[in-house]
């Protein structure tokens, strides 16, 4: 019984701590653009590896400014190397290219074409269109895509084609002022480590286990 009684706390310590460390997840965001036009969408586009084997990405307008059009990630000297991309999610986003050096993102004025990027060596991992031409009434968008064997910290640049923008108000507000467009790019995406949720009350689980196997090894001077 004092086998089971010092045993049972130390499996729950270890089990809530290594559980804590697994938890661990990683995301990156960008949401500094800059714009060779009239000024930029309210962009927040994040990218995590929570699956497996895969990346999730995540593009939303707050607040809704504008309405992306397409899409342009770079991986800096890394690339997708003909692996399959396994797209899925949104219906209203589709894949142009991979490994690429094409400033379009489809038909219909999506593209890229005149934006000047410091220190970009001019080929895109990956190209995706976002809706069609015109206004969709799309605020946020999210797809996932294989990993390529890549990690987080091979994203580079990102660039973002936007033809409905407001120079002032949201979309949602009308069309009054929102014929503008926008050709806007990123590169301040500082990752992040966020612990899902239940990792700190596991990690508080284990500390208490702990405290218990050490009270029942080591009990108080009557």
């Amino acid at each position: 019984m004092k086998f089971k009684g010092r045993f049972l706390p130390s499996l729950l310590a270890a089990g809530c701590l290594a559980g804590a460390g697994a938890a661990q997840a990683e995301m990156i965001t960008y949401d500094t653009w800059t714009s060779n036009e009239n000024g930029s969408g309210n962009y927040i586009f994040g990218v995590n590896d929570n699956e497996a084997g895969r990346f999730n990405y995540n593009l939303t307008v707050e607040p809704w400014n504008a309405e992306p059009l397409g899409i342009f990630i770079d991986f800096g000297s890394a690339g997708t190397g003909g692996a399959e991309v396994d797209l899925m999610g949104d219906s209203t986003v589709s894949l142009i290219g991979t490994d690429t050096d094409t400033e379009s993102c489809g038909g219909g004025g999506c593209n890229i074409e005149g934006l000047s990027i410091p220190e970009f060596d001019g080929v895109w991992g990956l190209v995706f269109r976002l809706g069609e031409q015109g206004f969709d009434g799309l605020q946020s968008f999210a797809w996932s895509t294989s990993d390529f064997g890549l990690g987080l910290d091979d994203f580079g640049v990102v660039a973002i084609r936007s033809q409905q923008l407001c120079a002032e108000g949201t979309l949602n507000d009308g069309d009054e002022g929102c014929d503008g467009s926008d050709k806007s790019y990123s590169s301040d995406k500082p990752p992040v480590s966020v612990p899902e949720p239940g990792t700190l009350g596991l990690l508080g689980l284990g500390l208490l286990a702990l405290a218990i196997r050490r009270k029942r090894v080591f009990p108080e001077a009557v």
